[in-house]
């Protein structure tokens, strides 16, 4: 059974964590693109003065802002002034405090607001702007009372809103809610932050407890955690808030995966499928099961589906490259295999099956042997890598290093013992020969 390389294991972060398509981010809530260093990012913002919080203290309800300046021109003081004279104008019309949070970000307090009046008004901001600039400006929304959000963590969620506005381009205005909390959750969990990342979907699961997306992002989580129950009762919960969440099917797959159930994770992977044809992990996961099991013509279809999507993934063109190979057709097979090793030079599978291929065709021994010994090199624990690199070395008469590679393979559970009896016996042979040669 073939042995998969390194970048077609599964591992903790293997789940979905959003929808197929990348314009549903926003509304799904799922993974944030790579956000990149962290002075890129508008969450987390700097530190708030303490003297401006304490001046919220006597506000029973308070609307917040985070006002960003959109691709702000250098030495541009004009577009400040004319922005902060804005928030002057609503210091004295609605009793707002303001400060400046660092070169391209303001905070501001309403007091009385809720969040659904502060993003009326924020656009009100906006229009005011834009009677005397071009440039635009995005808004984050944020209320208190929130949850159990004191007065500072509503000035951060207004942030959080913020990174969220960024979804939908330059001059949005978005309300603080759970989706902003998954992508600042998803913030943590990408830099390895795993409780924090929990304490925020949680946070989400409060605002909206029926977020399927949500539970998809937490259960990955858990996961990553390795707290299987907590992981599957997410999964589960988000597969029977929506049935038809391919989300959670295949994450159910992945749990099954990472806990040695193959034959669960595969039945779930094919539900998922039947639900879902865009998601390029779908067919893959199940054309790597299926070549993994030996069921070479029934993965074939769903590896050249995942190829259509992702045409650069050494992973599907070495797996493919296995079918074609066990199919018979040798030339596609080394194709495959070539794309692979062009893509990821550390494809084990893929120079396996090439020097195995090359030798069938007559190529160079060396070239064969080289191919197949760079692929133990990267991957020891293969048996079957082993064995083919044995057979090689045994073809053209390397007996000792033959030996050696049979032996590694028994060692790792392969039925060598056949083959490595007759080399012994070839090599006890060939010193008696030189014995009797030498007397």
């Amino acid at each position: 059974m073939p042995t998969p390389s390194s970048d077609q294991r599964p591992d903790n972060r293997s789940f979905l964590r959003t929808g197929a398509e990348p314009a549903s981010h926003a509304e799904a809530g799922g993974d944030i693109p790579d956000p990149g260093t962290s002075a890129d990012r508008l969450y987390p913002p700097p530190a708030v003065e303490p003297q401006f919080v304490c001046q919220l203290d006597a506000w029973e309800r308070i609307g917040v802002w985070a006002v960003h300046i959109d691709a702000p021109h250098p030495g541009n003081d004009a577009l400040f002034t004319a922005l902060e004279a804005c928030l002057q104008q609503m210091e004295q019309s609605h009793g707002a405090r303001w400060f400046r949070w660092n070169t391209v970000l303001y905070g501001c307090a309403l007091p009385g607001m809720d969040a659904a009046a502060a993003a009326r008004l924020a656009r009100r901001l906006q229009d005011e702007l834009a009677r005397h600039r071009v440039e635009s400006i995005s808004v984050g929304v944020s209320g208190f009372p929130c949850l159990d959000f004191d007065r500072h963590a509503c000035l951060h969620n207004a942030c959080k809103a913020l990174d969220h506005a960024a979804f939908f381009g330059p001059g949005s205005v978005v309300p603080f809610d759970a989706v902003s909390l998954n992508i600042s959750g998803d913030f943590h969990y990408q830099a390895g932050r795993l409780d924090d990342a929990i304490t925020e979907y949680r946070a989400a699961l409060r605002l909206d407890p029926v977020n399927v997306n949500v539970y998809n992002s937490l259960g990955g989580c858990l996961a990553q955690k390795e707290d299987w129950p907590a992981a599957q009762a997410a999964f589960e919960t988000a597969h029977q808030i929506d049935p038809h969440d391919a989300m959670a099917l295949y994450n159910l797959g992945v749990l099954h995966l990472l806990n040695g159930r193959t034959r669960q994770a595969l039945a779930q992977f094919k539900l998922a499928h039947g639900m879902d044809r865009r998601t390029f992990e779908i067919p893959f996961q199940i054309g790597k099961l299926l070549t993994e099991q030996g069921s070479y013509p029934e993965a074939r279809p769903y590896l050249e589906a995942a190829l259509a999507m992702r045409a650069d993934s050494a992973a599907v063109h070495s797996l493919l490259g296995q079918c074609l190979a066990a199919a018979g057709h040798a030339r596609e097979a080394i194709t495959a295999c070539k794309k692979a090793v062009k893509i990821n030079p550390n494809d084990a599978a893929a120079l396996s099956e090439l020097g195995s291929l090359y030798d069938i065709k007559g190529e160079n021994p060396e070239i064969c042997i080289t191919f197949c010994r760079q692929s133990v090199a990267l991957c020891p624990d293969s048996s079957l890598f082993r064995m083919r690199l044995a057979k090689l070395y045994q073809k053209h008469n390397q007996l000792e290093s033959a030996l050696a590679e049979y032996e590694a393979a028994a060692a790792l559970g392969c039925d060598a013992g056949p083959q490595i009896a007759e080399i012994q016996e070839r090599i006890t042979a060939a010193l008696n020969g030189n014995k009797r040669y030498a007397s």
